[in-house]
């Protein structure tokens, strides 16, 4: 899947590349809780409807962009896929992977959107948004 094409499709629909604002024109619910210690987000269904839980530890993070990010990927790649991704540990991986990809994506034209520019290195977007670092990454 080319995410970058999905990404310019939902930022020239929306004007933005804020995954918050984002998942507020998508009706998509985000919560805070108390989820410790990982992962610091997750996607639930209520019925039909998404519920994104974001973890509180990550609240005043600018990690919490990249984690919604990861979580908007899910609802809008793997819509109505959920119960074949609790039961296959092999989609699980493939679906977590297209969510990473998702968000670095939409991650990095927000940072276009808000600095004219690409950033000058990687570590500028693991500072400003919450990048895993790609040397002792962990899982979301």
């Amino acid at each position: 899947m080319e995410f970058n094409n999905l990404v310019d499709e939902i930022g020239e629909r929306y004007g933005t590349y804020d995954p918050f604002i984002i998942a507020d024109k998508l009706n998509i619910d985000v919560r805070w809780a108390d989820i410790y210690p990982r992962p610091y987000g997750d996607t639930m269904y209520y019925g039909d409807e998404p519920v994104v839980m974001l973890s509180n530890a990550i609240r005043d993070s600018p990690e919490r962009y990249y984690v919604l990010g990861h979580e908007l990927g899910h609802v809008i790649i793997h819509k109505g896929l959920t119960a074949y991704y609790i039961a296959k540990a092999k989609w699980r991986s493939r679906s977590e992977n297209e969510a990473n990809k998702f968000a670095i994506s939409l991650i990095a034209h927000l940072y276009v959107e808000e600095n004219g520019k690409l950033p000058d290195s990687y570590k500028e977007l693991e500072y400003m948004y919450g990048f895993p670092d790609i040397y002792g990454y962990e899982e979301i």
